[in-house]
């Protein structure tokens, strides 16, 4: 048993040591509730939807812009590199 509680204390050391030395997280994008919102975080960016389940993007005038209850709006210079622009269809 003792020797059961040390090796589990190890692994939890090691894992907690490994975790130190990992490279900081890579910043997430920021969605947004309500489109006023986010252009006021935008400023002259240009707000756009993302559609989450899709990994979309949407701009305004498309038919998908702020449609998918799992989405937000972002700013496209910040969403741009991590979700594809979307084609309405």
């Amino acid at each position: 048993m003792k020797s059961l509680l040390l090796g589990s204390f190890s692994l939890l050391t090691l894992i907690a040591a490994s975790a130190a030395l990992s490279p900081p997280a890579v910043a997430q994008s920021t969605l947004y509730s309500t489109e006023a919102i986010a252009s006021a975080a935008c400023g002259a960016d240009e707000v756009v939807w993302v559609n989450l389940d899709r990994s979309r993007l949407y701009h305004k005038g498309q038919a998908d812009y702020a449609k998918g209850a799992n989405g937000g709006y972002g700013c496209l210079k910040q969403v741009s590199s991590k979700y594809r622009p979307g084609q309405s269809q």
